[in-house]
C-alpha cells in the first residue's frame, strides 16, 4: 500500500489541469475559498474514479467490509442497519445460541406473500431489506421469548475518501495510472471535455495493476447470500 493521500490526489490533478504551477504552488489543505468549488469536484471525482476501478476490476477495496449488530425487540419485525451500509452479507447470526437468519428466498415480496396480515410472530428464520424503509424486515415478528438476542452480520461498507489525510487504498503504480483517468473526469464535470480513450486507458492500466494476475474469462459474482442496496 501507498501512504498517497486525498490531497496528493486533488494536488496531481490540479497540476495536470492547470489549476496550480508546481510544488510551490500545491496545496496543503483542502479549504481554499478562492478554488473551493474545483477542490470540491476533485473529491468527487477522485472517489468515483476509485468506485469505476474496483467495480471494472472485480477485485473488492481493501478493508471494504464491517461489522454491524441487531437486537431481536418483542414485537417488532424491522430493523436499522448501519448507515454506511452497501451490501448486506447473509446470514445474520446469533453467535450465544447458534442460530441463524438467512436471506429469504423471493426477496421481501415473498416475506407479505408468506405472511398476509404481517401478524406472526416467534423467531424469525427469514429476511431481506424493505425497499420501503430500508431497513431489514423479517419473516416474523420476534416473540418475548426472543426478545434481546443479538445478532451479528457483515456487510460491505461505503469507503469515500473526504479528508485531506485519507489514503488512496492501492499501491504507487495504480496511482500513477489512476491520474490521467482522474483528470478527465475533471475536465467532464468542470470544462465539458472528455477524452474516452484516455479515460478508458488509464482505468484499464490500473485495473491490470490493480489486480497483478491475468485477467479471466468470466467472473462469477456471489450466490444468493447477498443483498446490493443501492
Amino acid at each position: 500500500m501507498a501512504n498517497h493521500t486525498l490531497l496528493d490526489c486533488v494536488n496531481e490533478v490540479f497540476k495536470r489541469v492547470n489549476n496550480i504551477q508546481g510544488d510551490a504552488a500545491a496545496l496543503t489543505t483542502l479549504t481554499d475559498s478562492a478554488r473551493q468549488h474545483p477542490i470540491d469536484i476533485t473529491i468527487q471525482v477522485v472517489n468515483e474514479g476509485i468506485d469505476e476501478l474496483y467495480s471494472s476490476s472485480k477485485v473488492e477495496k481493501p478493508l471494504g467490509q464491517a461489522e454491524g449488530t441487531i437486537t431481536l425487540a418483542t414485537n417488532s419485525r424491522s430493523y436499522p442497519l448501519a448507515s454506511d451500509l452497501v451490501r448486506l452479507i447473509f446470514p445474520l447470526i446469533d453467535k450465544v445460541n447458534t442460530q441463524f437468519i438467512l436471506q429469504m428466498p423471493g426477496g421481501y415480496e415473498a416475506i407479505l406473500l408468506l405472511d398476509p396480515e404481517q401478524n406472526d410472530t416467534g423467531l424469525p428464520y427469514y429476511a431481506d431489506i424493505s425497499p420501503v424503509t430500508g431497513q431489514l424486515y423479517m419473516d416474523r415478528a420476534a416473540s418475548s421469548d426472543n426478545n434481546g438476542k443479538v445478532y451479528t452480520y457483515q456487510y460491505e461498507k461505503e469507503l469515500n475518501m473526504t479528508l485531506a489525510t485519507d489514503t488512496v487504498p492501492f499501491n504507487n503504480a495504480v496511482f500513477r495510472a489512476m491520474v490521467p483517468a482522474w483528470v478527465q473526469l475533471y475536465k467532464r464535470e468542470m470544462r465539458n471535455e472528455f477524452d474516452q480513450a484516455l479515460y478508458q486507458m488509464g482505468i484499464g492500466r490500473a485495473a491490470r495493476l490493480l489486480t497483478e494476475v491475468e485477467p479471466r474469462g468470466s467472473y462469477s459474482p456471489r450466490g444468493t447470500a447477498s443483498f446490493v442496496w443501492q
